[in-house]
């Protein structure tokens, strides 16, 4: 059954055009029930409704969040939608499956004074670039360390990033971060194909920074204005700043990289939740 699976994950690859890093928690949710059924001497292709929701209780046992056994059994019934479709099986056990709710929850965003006290605070020139390019303009953190020089025109004014299943878009750069990107670039004798992060402690390598020290260096800039924040807390928090002075919703999609406008709309209910929450500090 496992051989089904690196048909499955070759066919995604190839044909979708997934990230890495979705392919890996396809990977590893997938692989974690089919561990489950060789535990339970269960064949992956004569898979009953019942099986699956005694998988799904087994999951709740587990005390994990929502959001991550929904991620886990769409990814299961992705492979089940596959496996129907190639023929290996007649039904998809999972296609009417009985989900808990998501919670529906608003990003966490900061205020601009958050970002300002941030932006002016004394802080390694390299940490003041993940800054600039997660909030100025709202990378994603595997965007962010997949970012080479050679993608971004300063003197043209804008980067080019390549998002989810290999899309790319334009990114505007503003005055500061054409400065700050200069005078990291010339500090850090880049060259064209160098990745815009490097590890402090591979420099000669001139190895890539990863996600993890990425995240930890975030935490780290959120422990000055004792908050516990995450690289996405700044692409949150682009957004809603740029919807909060007006700008365009489908302009906000564009430059997110969101295929789905209803993905970006979040935004605008964070924007006036974020509007209230000011206009109670000032006024009541």
């Amino acid at each position: 059954m496992y051989l089904l699976l690196s048909e499955y994950l070759e066919a995604l690859d190839s044909g979708r055009g997934y990230a890495e890093n979705t392919l890996v928690a396809y990977q590893r949710d997938i692989s974690e029930f089919l561990d489950y059924l060789e535990t339970y001497q269960r064949k992956v292709t004569a898979l009953t409704r019942r099986q699956v929701n005694q998988y799904l209780a087994a999951l709740r046992q587990q005390d994990l969040a929502t959001t991550t056994i929904l991620r886990k059994i769409s990814s299961i019934r992705s492979f089940y939608t596959w496996l129907q479709e190639q023929g290996y099986i007649r039904e998809n056990p999972l296609a009417l499956l009985d989900l808990p709710k998501r919670k529906k929850s608003l990003p966490k965003v900061l205020t601009l004074d958050e970002v300002r006290k941030l932006l002016t605070s004394d802080m390694a020139l390299l940490d003041k670039v993940i800054l600039e390019l997660l909030y100025a303009c709202g990378l994603r953190v595997s965007e962010l360390v997949d970012l080479t020089v050679n993608q971004i025109y300063l003197e043209a004014g804008y980067l080019k990033c390549m998002g989810k299943g290999g899309k790319e878009r334009l990114i505007p750069l503003g005055d500061l971060s054409i400065k700050l990107m200069t005078d990291y670039i010339s500090h850090t004798s880049l060259t064209s194909t160098d990745p815009i992060l490097l590890d402090p402690d591979n420099l000669t390598e001139k190895k890539a920074l990863d996600r993890k020290a990425v995240w930890d260096r975030v935490k780290d800039m959120g422990k000055r204005i004792g908050k516990d924040i995450s690289p996405h807390t700044f692409r949150h928090s682009f957004a809603t700043h740029l919807l909060e002075n007006g700008a365009d919703l489908r302009v906000v999609q564009e430059l997110l990289g969101h295929s789905d406008i209803a993905t970006t709309q979040i935004y605008t209910q964070v924007s006036k939740t974020h509007l209230k929450q000011l206009h109670r500090q000032v006024f009541e």
